[in-house]
């Protein structure tokens, strides 16, 4: 699985780069943390930083195979509080509290989600 490449939905990924500067959406999904995020969110609309730590964590260690350190978690932690979720603030994906630490909105555009093969299975 860690050989495994991210092959987004070009007809989505279209519409994406539509709806967004190119170059953030080449950002967004280019970066594979940001995508575990962004599909976590898609089903989990308000989680902790420690919780998407925690799963972006579990993603990489599953991607690569190896036991995630402590200090492998809170590099990702870091990253996710200093540079993701701000980023994905700034575009109007999330609302980020940085004193709750805490996603309390979340509004995904479905050009993303779908680029990022994640749909809702309800009609």
């Amino acid at each position: 699985m860690g050989d495994e490449q991210f092959e987004p939905d070009l007809y989505a990924l279209r519409e994406a780069a539509d709806e967004f500067p190119f170059d953030d959406v080449v950002r967004l999904l280019g970066d594979r943390h940001t995508r575990a995020v962004l599909v976590y969110l898609h089903d989990h609309p308000a989680p902790t930083l420690e919780e998407l730590a925690d799963v972006v964590t579990a993603k990489v260690a599953s991607e690569t195979g190896a036991i995630a350190a402590p200090s492998d978690r809170e590099q990702i932690q870091l990253r996710l509080y200093h540079a993701i979720l701000p980023r994905l603030a700034e575009l109007g994906f999330i609302a980020f509290d940085t004193e709750t630490k805490a996603v309390s909105e979340t509004d995904i555009p479905d050009a993303v989600s779908d680029a990022l093969g994640v749909t809702d299975t309800e009609a």
